[in-house]
């Protein structure tokens, strides 16, 4: 099988063969329900993307009406909004934008204890192993704490809990830690020629925890 991203010389070795690949068209998404509510508030996704419509592109998205989070692409920036209900939001988006559907981006977003009043600093995105700055979204004071979490359906590549806003490209190596807010440097490392490249992760996952290979079945 050919490696879709890898290690060169550096001493890990470690190479991703499998993914995702999502079309819009299709509104293809994966979903979940998770048996109870996570560590809220702490928390670690890491994933590798490779974009194809440059539109809303839901990530990771969890709840119910007016009682949900999502890490979404959004006018070409990645945003993470835990905080959601009725009539109000509260979250992040980078400053840095993706335009380049040709690229594979690794992203990773650290939650450290976060609410509504800290999310500017215990909240960390990280694209390629370099923590971005970032602008605060939404509006009003939401009730209810930290959705990404909680015990709600989740959905990968879709919009939770109505449908649409579907992810179109590919997706990886996606990885989430319950209860644990990790450093970058667990899942990726720069070779000798500063690029950003794959980490094999060996830490656990908690309680709620995931890890998606996206692997051939049968292989």
């Amino acid at each position: 099988m050919v490696s879709i991203l890898g290690a060169n010389s550096v001493s890990s070795g470690y190479e991703i063969e499998n993914s995702l690949r999502l079309n819009d068209d299709d509104s293809a998404y994966l979903s979940f329900d998770p048996s109870s509510s996570g560590t809220t508030g702490t928390w670690t996704a890491s994933w590798w993307m490779k974009l194809g419509n440059l539109t809303n592109n839901y990530i990771l998205s969890s709840g119910a009406v007016n009682q949900r989070g999502h890490i979404f692409i959004s006018s070409n920036t990645l945003r993470c909004q835990p905080f959601n209900s009725t009539g109000a939001s509260k979250g992040l988006a980078t400053d840095a934008v993706l335009r380049d559907p040709s690229a594979w981006y690794h992203c990773v977003i650290v939650a450290n204890g976060i609410s509504t009043s800290n999310i500017s600093s215990n909240l960390k995105i990280y694209i390629n192993g370099v923590e971005q700055s970032t602008s605060g979204t939404g509006s009003g004071s939401p009730s209810g704490g930290d959705r990404i979490n909680d015990a709600q359906a989740k959905r990968i590549g879709e919009l939770a809990p109505d449908g649409g806003s579907h992810f179109d490209g590919y997706l990886s190596e996606f990885h989430f830690i319950d209860g644990t807010a990790k450093a970058q440097t667990d899942f990726g490392e720069f070779d000798d020629n500063g690029v950003w490249i794959p980490k094999e992760y060996d830490g656990t996952y908690g309680t709620n925890g995931w890890y998606l290979e996206f692997k051939q079945t049968g292989t």
